[in-house]
Order: C-alpha cells, then sequence, then structure tokens
C-alpha cells in the first residue's frame, strides 16, 4: 500500500509538472506545429483594428473562425499598408492576406481561396451628386479623387488610370481618415472607399457634409490570398471547405460589424 501510494504521489507531481511546463512554455497541440502568419495592414475599421495586445475587426474575427475550422494555427502580423502585405506576400515572410479582391495579376503570385463576404467599392463626396453611367464620365469633368494605396477597385478604375491625364487627378493616401478629411475640406471631390468602412468614418468623424453617391464603382468577393510555398492544395481546399461549412457563422460576424453602420450613417 506504502508502494502504491508513493507511485500515486509521483504521477500527481509529474501531472503537476506537465501543467505547468505546458502554461510556462507554451506548448500547443500538434494542429499548431506551424502557425501561419497573417498579414494585416493599416487601421481599417470595421475590418481591422488593433492595439498593442489584440486584434479584432470583421475580417479578423472571420480569419480566426475560418482557419480554427480548418484546422490551422494563425498569427495577426501588422504591416505597414496594404500595398506592402503583397510584396511580403511574394517574398515568404507572410503566409495570408486577408480582404483580398481577385485580378489577374494577383492570381500569378498567390491561391485564392473561396470568397468569404462581398465588398463594394462607393463614392463619398462633399458636393457632387449628379447620377452617372460611368465612372469616366467624372474624370473626363476633371474631378478630383483619393483611394487607398494597393488596393482594388476593379477593372473599369484599372482601365481609366492608364490614362496619364486622368490618373493626374487620383491621389492615394494611406489614412483612411486623412483621405476623408480631403473631401471634407474640398480638397479632393470623390473618396473612392469599401461602403462600410465608409460610411463608419462618416459617422464616426460627424461629417455630414459628406454623402454617398449613388453609383457603385465595384462590387466583388473577397478572398484570403494565400502564399504558394506555405498552401498546396490540399490546404486550400480545406480552407474553401471550411469558408462554406461555417457560412451561417460568418454571416452572423458580418451582421454584427455591418446593420448598425448601415442603419446608422
Amino acid at each position: 500500500m506504502y508502494i502504491y501510494f508513493i507511485f500515486r504521489l509521483l504521477v500527481l507531481k509529474l501531472f503537476i509538472f506537465c501543467a505547468l511546463f505546458i502554461s510556462c512554455f507554451g506548448w500547443t497541440n500538434t494542429q499548431c506545429a506551424t502557425t501561419y502568419k497573417v498579414g494585416v495592414g493599416t487601421l481599417w475599421p470595421p475590418y481591422v483594428m488593433y492595439d498593442d495586445t489584440s486584434y479584432s475587426g470583421l475580417d479578423v474575427e472571420i480569419s480566426e473562425a475560418v482557419f480554427l475550422h480548418a484546422g490551422f494555427c494563425i498569427e495577426f502580423v501588422k504591416l505597414p499598408s496594404s500595398a506592402r502585405g503583397i510584396v511580403e506576400l511574394q517574398k515568404g515572410e507572410i503566409d495570408v492576406l486577408p480582404s483580398a479582391s481577385y485580378n489577374k495579376e494577383r492570381a500569378e503570385i498567390a491561391h485564392f481561396s473561396k470568397g468569404y463576404r462581398r465588398e463594394r467599392m462607393r463614392l463619398f463626396t462633399h458636393q457632387v451628386t449628379t447620377p452617372i453611367t460611368n465612372l469616366t464620365e467624372l474624370f473626363a469633368a476633371e474631378y478630383t479623387f483619393t483611394a487607398n494605396p494597393g488596393a482594388y477597385y476593379g477593372e473599369e478604375l484599372a482601365q481609366i488610370l492608364t490614362i496619364k491625364w486622368y490618373k493626374q487627378r487620383f491621389f492615394e493616401v494611406a489614412s483612411v481618415t486623412q483621405r476623408m478629411e480631403l473631401v471634407k475640406r474640398g480638397r479632393v471631390d470623390f473618396l473612392i472607399e469599401d461602403e462600410i468602412s465608409g460610411l463608419y468614418f462618416k459617422r464616426l468623424l460627424g461629417y455630414k457634409n459628406i454623402v454617398l453617391h449613388e453609383y457603385v464603382v465595384n462590387d466583388n468577393a473577397i478572398h484570403f490570398m494565400l502564399n504558394r510555398q506555405s498552401f498546396d492544395y490540399d490546404k486550400v481546399r480545406k480552407i474553401n471547405n471550411a469558408i462554406k461549412a461555417i457560412n451561417p457563422e460568418l454571416r452572423r460576424i458580418e451582421a454584427k460589424y455591418t446593420e448598425w453602420i448601415k442603419g446608422n450613417p
């Protein structure tokens, strides 16, 4: 009996030691043998928000939900800009870029997941609200525009910007608050911005004189860009299956962030 008691005591001590070791040194289960780096650019509420210790936002929560369901572990990495994300993905410094619109050039350097939400790029303006049938009308009328560097706004704008005379009136600014301030002060005529993000900042900053133009610049699906060295086709399939399987949960996350904003612009 005494020997049995000593044996039980040793087992208990070993269990406690292992628990403390795991707690102190951050051991994880085998699915975390590899942790994939997810690059996020400048603050872009309500999609990406962070402070010194944590990340939040619509695309942050969706990324966490999808990769958890797919069986992959991730960590978020701050990048200086959205444009820098493409460079770092090509170099292999990061493995995943969320919030990505598809185009042929990007598809040559990375895998694209299934779309996990949609994005509508709109025009925000301080005075010009006349209906238009295409974006070229505004460029031809010599209005000025601001937008986020590195973002994709659709083929219509991409084609317009191949014309030097038009591109001279298109100014890229990294900060969305600065972009909106340029419109408010009349320094530029139009901000091209994601609809939800634009409405969020319009309300946050109290810019009641800025209005949403009826024209839709681009409406497309949003994907994860996946580094080709980090993700083979089997891993991409797992991510796509996760997006499909938890679609109701992704819509719930999206609604949490967008319903209040769209209802109270």
